[in-house]
């Protein structure tokens, strides 16, 4: 009877340890400014990780202009409008680490590529996504920034 008291009373402790760590873990979810300053991203939770969803161009495209998807391998899929593309998904936390997330995926429009994704806070405000084909050894590592300021041409969500 006491080892079993024992045992709920540790259970109990390490699950509140948990949630106090994952309460003071940093957080990725929010709006990105892409290393080129020419996108805006939305990561926030979907499923059991964290996607990323484009929301806003800072180009110098005109309010009205519809950015197509023309790099895509599937010709199908060559009209579909880059505003509100899901362009990285199912980033999970990294085991044993705070502020790493893995296991995911990103697509590059510029390319029509899907890669191998991973992503880790470097910081508060800025944010390494590597995407990378096989190991992570051969891949790019693009350094985004936490949008602060006001986007232009704000993308409009597609109703769901």
């Amino acid at each position: 009877m006491i080892r079993a008291a024992t045992t709920v009373a540790m259970m109990s402790l390490t699950l509140a340890a948990m949630q106090a760590f994952a309460a003071d873990a940093p957080s990725a979810t929010g709006f990105w400014v892409t290393q080129d300053h020419g996108a805006v991203v939305d990561i926030e939770p979907c499923g059991s990780g964290l996607c990323g969803t484009l929301v806003g161009l800072r180009t110098d495209h005109k309010p009205g202009d519809q950015l197509v998807d023309l790099h895509n391998s599937d010709p199908a899929k060559r009209n579909d409008p880059l505003c509100g593309m899901v362009l990285m998904g199912s980033m999970k936390p990294a085991m044993g680490t705070s502020g790493k997330w893995a296991d995911g995926w990103v697509y590059d429009p510029d390319s029509g590529n899907t890669y191998s994704g991973q992503m880790q806070l470097d910081g508060p405000d800025t944010l390494k996504l590597r995407g990378y084909v096989g190991i992570s050894l051969f891949g790019r590592t693009e350094t985004w920034t936490r949008e602060t300021g006001e986007t232009k041409n704000r993308c409009v969500r597609p109703a769901t």
